[in-house]
């Protein structure tokens, strides 16, 4: 949803926002994200991923593989659940490249955020985090249409986001944050 707050997250190098090919194709392929967002459509020529010589370097096919091998052989426990962390291949891309390149990542993916921060210390940030980020930074400007994507994310039951970043987000916008 982030990219209706910022359709040029991808373009613009300001944002500091990267994807790989993999999350675009599972964005505008799966029936479930059809479904759930039907106004995928109009962003996706604003999605640009890292490229396959990036994604898909000796380093990051190296890590991939060593996710990979944990996940498989239950080598590595979530320290947070108890029990064993189940990543899909796509998930398994995001943090072998997230290792590689040692890039933050958004997502509200329970799971990977606690398999990127117990086994690569990566730096995760929720997306009301990012935008917060892009609020102070001047990158984008709050305004009603803004808000309304806010408030579609509470209508689709999108993960909760961090009081932190709630009261952040308010304090930036005096906007009340939907989930309050």
């Amino acid at each position: 949803m982030l990219i209706r707050i910022a359709p040029e997250m991808f373009a613009d190098e300001r944002y500091e926002c990267v994807t790989i090919r993999k999350v675009y194709e599972e964005f505008t392929r799966k029936q479930k994200f059809k479904t759930k967002y039907p106004w995928r459509n109009v962003f996706r020529s604003k999605i640009k991923s890292l490229g396959a010589t990036i994604e898909e370097s000796e380093s990051v096919m190296r890590n991939f593989k060593l996710i990979s091998n944990l996940i498989d052989t239950d080598t590595v426990i979530n320290q947070s659940s108890g029990s064993f962390f189940n990543l899909s291949r796509t998930d398994r891309y995001i943090a072998a490249c997230a290792a590689t390149y040692h890039y933050d990542v958004s997502t509200v993916d329970g799971d990977l955020i606690d398999f990127l921060k117990q086994e690569f210390k990566t730096n995760v940030i929720k997306p009301l985090g990012l935008i917060n980020r892009w609020l102070e930074k001047g990158l984008i400007h709050w305004n009603d249409e803004k808000q309304s994507v806010i408030e579609d994310w509470h209508t689709c039951n999108e993960a909760a986001q961090d009081r932190a970043d709630i009261d952040k987000f308010h304090h930036l916008t005096r906007r009340k944050y939907p989930s309050l």
